[in-house]
């Protein structure tokens, strides 16, 4: 089975020509599987990005890039980037998945990883 590990910080920049925010995540695949091939998606707010394909090789060193419109890179915005394959059913499984939120430092784009917190008192789980 395929494994995707993140290998250093992510980023973000503004295109600035092109009116979009490209965040870059550096990773590591690692394992084996007769998978040849995932998918990148990401979703900012309620707007789904265009899906695009991932090569997948064992001990593969690369970048996950996402092009995200300008406009939809707003201050709170929640941002997920996934990497998936689909099964010989159709079933989608998730190799890697990330949660962020959006926002502006000055004219800089800038990422906050999502922090889940739970509605469980402390020690109950």
């Amino acid at each position: 089975m395929f494994r995707i590990v993140q290998q250093g910080s992510e980023s973000c920049e503004l295109l600035s020509a092109s009116g979009f925010v490209l965040v870059q995540v550096p990773v590591r695949i690692t394992g084996e599987d007769q998978l040849q091939e995932a998918n990148l998606r990401y979703r900012i707010g309620t707007f789904s990005g265009r899906e695009t394909k991932l090569l997948l090789r064992a001990q593969l060193e690369t970048t996950l890039s996402f092009r995200i419109p300008r406009e939809l890179f707003h201050p709170g915005a929640g941002l997920a980037l996934d990497v998936y394959a689909k099964g010989k059913e159709g079933k989608e499984k998730i190799l890697w998945a990330k949660r962020y939120e959006a926002g502006w430092r000055g004219p800089a784009a800038r990422l906050q990883p999502f922090v889940h917190v739970s509605q469980e008192p402390p020690g109950q789980m």
